[in-house]
């Protein structure tokens, strides 16, 4: 095929970019902290406009929806870093987001549970020092950050945490979170006992904490709406876990199944049918 011939081509098929030009509206705060620990900070996108100088930028006092983002990494590993794929999708649609960190590695369960509780209710009190709206927060992470994502919708509707907020997540999105932290425990130790993140992080406690912070033990009448994002062939956390959760449910709630897809090993199809289902789901809540 000739170059003329390839462009002509690409220009039908690929994407429109008429309204992709929106970087400069972002402002990004690094490492904004919401506790004393060094691990207790986040990334805070907000949207507005270049104004240059003395200030820069504006920020926008228009309502928008903001997502609070927490990665995963078995709760002993990972960092904010690695995540800005996964928020772009709201950035693009308008969204503020917050970027969360969190204390982590061996041994330190619960802390990563205590840290996403007070960052949410940091981040909604920060959003009405702003001028937006604390009530329309949705809470987002992958594999461990699916868990405490889900935990902090959860918490924040029923039970008690010194970190509570006045008000609950409007949503959560769960990406191929961890529902029943014992069970994934002893899935673990079946398949892959050197890689058992939940023993790692929990140790001896593991059946307390997982009594205790287990999605599947915090459901109730004032859960949430829940979307959930899984693939068949999850080996690090199985799908059952999803299906398990979902099945417990009796608020709004969906589960996507993605056939064949491992832990984040999706096709772009999949990626594609999995994030309108998303918006899909959080515009009809």
């Amino acid at each position: 095929m000739s170059i003329r011939l390839f462009l002509v081509a690409l220009l039908i098929s690929g994407p429109s970019f008429a309204d992709d030009f929106w970087a400069h509206r972002i402002a990004k705060g690094v490492d904004v902290s919401y506790g004393d620990n060094s691990a207790q900070v986040m990334d805070v996108f907000t949207h507005g406009q270049r104004i240059g100088e003395p200030d820069y930028f504006e920020p926008d006092t228009a309502p928008r929806p903001t997502l609070m983002w927490i990665h995963g990494g078995g709760w002993v590993a990972g960092d904010k870093a690695s995540q800005f794929a996964n928020v772009v999708p709201y950035l693009s649609r308008g969204w503020n987001v917050y970027n969360v960190n969190y204390r982590q590695g061996p041994d330190t369960a619960p802390l990563a549970v205590d840290d996403v509780m007070c960052a949410y209710k940091y981040i909604t009190e920060d959003l009405s020092r702003r001028g937006q709206n604390p009530r329309d927060v949705v809470v987002s992470g992958a594999s461990a950050g699916g868990h405490l994502s889900l935990v902090v919708g959860l918490l924040n509707a029923r039970g008690d945490h010194p970190c509570k907020a006045e008000h609950p997540p409007r949503a959560v999105v769960n990406w191929y979170g961890i529902t029943d932290i014992e069970l994934v425990d002893e899935f673990l130790n079946d398949t892959r006992p050197d890689s058992n993140y939940a023993r790692a992080w929990a140790g001896s406690k593991v059946s307390e904490v997982s009594e205790a912070y287990s999605p599947i033990y915090l459901i109730s009448d004032k859960t949430p709406p829940i979307i959930s994002v899984h693939g068949t062939d999850d080996t690090v956390v199985p799908y059952e876990q999803g299906e398990s959760f979902h099945s417990s449910l009796h608020t709004p709630h969906d589960l996507v199944t993605l056939e064949g897809g491992n832990h984040s090993g999706f096709t772009d199809a999949q990626y594609q049918e999995a994030y309108r289902r998303i918006f899909a789901f959080l515009d009809a809540h």
